[in-house]
């Protein structure tokens, strides 16, 4: 369980290089967020471009895409989380609907995906043995960066340290009942929704249900299929030739310790959740 809040250089924050990374993230994977484990790790100098170097390939191949469907394809099936309670009690229009739609989408998408790469890193990191026609990866320079297009915005996130008392509240809560004990975590995917603090409210008894019902168990079957799939595109992924100075390794020691097991449970509520939205 996560225990601590992570430092981070949020999406409006970020410049220069950083911004840049950020930008080729959002167009390879094809979501419009920056997930929290590579805003922590551009707080680090020298983490994210090694990591980011490092996946990117399996990324651009669909290698890394192809692996996330596997994971997401057979979730729980017939169960849902009713979202209609919380969005009827909150009074959100059809146009809301779809804007939580696509929050859902986005996450859906994204953390399965960063499940299979943190393992990738893990394996870098031990220096697992490849296949031996292995050789070194070009390194990526800023020429190779994209930029997004194409892609809609999605809701904001609230800060939780500057919210309204009822929201902080509401993400604090939500944040224990997922991750089953105190944390100052609060999922970035909760944070989305911090404009209807009704709906988050609501969003508690929504979960109940499902977080009693086979949710650990599912998230636990994705991570050890994450560690198969990481295996298998690992043995032939040419890594950069530079290795990761020490800040970065316990960056990524500390990522690799503490959040692939929450990013699976939250790829399964995503599911859930997105299941059990109003047609």
């Amino acid at each position: 369980m996560l225990a601590y809040p992570l430092p981070e250089i949020k999406e409006d924050k970020a410049d220069g290089h950083i911004a840049a990374l950020y930008n080729d993230i959002r167009a390879v994977i094809r979501v419009p967020i920056v997930n929290l484990i590579f805003r922590y790790m551009a707080t680090v100098p020298g983490c994210l471009e090694w990591t980011w170097g490092t996946l990117r390939p399996l990324y651009i191949s669909g290698y890394i895409p192809a692996a996330a469907d596997v994971l997401t394809a057979d979730v729980l099936p017939g169960q849902s989380a009713d979202l209609s309670g919380p969005i009827s009690k909150a009074a959100l229009t059809p146009d809301d609907i779809i804007a939580i739609d696509r929050v859902l989408n986005s996450y859906g998408r994204a953390n399965p995906m960063n499940a299979v790469g943190l393992q990738v890193i893990n394996l870098a990191l031990d220096q697992e043995p490849q296949s031996e026609s292995v050789g070194y990866a070009l390194s990526l320079t800023d020429g190779d960066l994209l930029s997004p297009s194409g892609l809609a915005d999605l809701l904001p996130m609230i800060d939780p340290s500057t919210a309204p008392e009822r929201v902080h509240n509401a993400l604090q809560r939500l944040a224990r009942q997922v991750h089953g004990g105190d944390t100052d975590v609060i999922p970035s995917l909760f944070r989305h929704f911090g404009a209807w603090p009704v709906f988050l409210e609501h969003l508690e008894s929504a979960l109940a249900p499902v977080l009693s019902d086979g949710i650990e168990s599912a998230a636990m079957r994705m991570l050890e299929e994450s560690k198969d799939h990481a295996h298998t595109l690992y043995m032939n992924l040419t890594l950069p030739e530079t290795q990761p100075n020490g800040s970065t390794i316990a960056a990524l020691r500390k990522l690799i310790g503490q959040f692939p097991a929450n990013i699976c449970r939250m790829t399964v509520l995503a599911t859930l959740l997105k299941r059990g939205l109003p047609s």
